[in-house]
């Protein structure tokens, strides 16, 4: 959240997820184990401790100083300039996340005096000044075209981007190059962000119908064609449909 806004729920369900990818991990680690004690064993993963790992910087924070973190809404706690600015046709986000990197980008944008002022030459001195630093960055970036401005910065090896709606990340040039918008048939989806050389994964098959591999299932346990007609007669086995 904001200074103003109080706790924020965030937009997507980020502990849910992060818990789904660190029991895989979690799965992983305890096979590698087993290879050298021959044993299984139990992994006890939860949405709270998981929620709690996600806590960076702000935990970290916490144990150094004893002081409870604030909402900063986009801006980095620990570091400045690490935020979303106004251009003249879209925000971007940009982040220079060291004095060497706040110096390239005073650089690159045909500001290197910047880099010298005492209110700015430190990370502590920028975040300390953040509110004048954000002054002083919105009023170079007014004049940008953020899109072409965030190319530049990615060439120059500064990290950079334009703030997309959800409907622009799809239609984005780079989500097609990265194959992360898939379609089949009737189905379109997100793709998979594993992108294995030997074993690439990807959309094969649309989703099923509902009921759509029922009769197989039951026949794959051991029902026989009759049993599962007498099934479908008493309508324990629904007839395929959308859901």
């Amino acid at each position: 959240g904001t200074e103003t806004s109080g706790a924020t729920r965030l937009g997507t369900p980020i502990v849910d997820i992060a818990t789904g990818l660190f029991s895989a991990i979690a799965i992983l680690m305890a096979l590698h184990e087993r290879k050298t004690s021959g044993q299984g064993q139990y992994c006890d993963m939860t949405l709270h401790d998981c929620g709690m790992a996600l806590l960076h910087p702000h935990a970290a924070n916490f144990f150094l100083n004893s002081k409870r973190p604030q909402a900063t809404g986009n801006p980095h706690p620990n570091l400045a300039p690490y935020s979303k600015f106004q251009t003249k046709t879209c925000e971007v986000f940009v982040a220079a996340g060291n004095d060497p990197a706040f110096r390239k980008f005073c650089d690159f944008l045909g500001m290197p005096e910047m880099a010298g002022d005492p209110r700015f030459a430190t990370n502590g001195a920028r975040v300390t000044n953040r509110a004048a630093l954000t002054e002083v960055l919105n009023a170079r970036f007014a004049d940008e075209d953020g899109h072409a401005l965030t190319r530049r910065m990615l060439a120059a090896g500064l990290p950079a981007g334009p703030v997309l709606n959800v409907d622009e990340a799809m239609a984005a040039d780079h989500t097609a190059h990265r194959k992360m918008v898939t379609e089949l048939g009737g189905f379109r989806g997100l793709g998979t962000p594993i992108k294995l050389s030997r074993t690439p994964g990807g959309t094969r098959s649309a989703p099923p119908r509902f009921n759509e591999h029922g009769a197989a299932v039951l026949r794959a346990r051991g029902f026989s064609d009759d049993e599962i007609a007498a099934l479908a007669r008493d309508g324990v086995l629904v007839e395929n449909r959308r859901k």
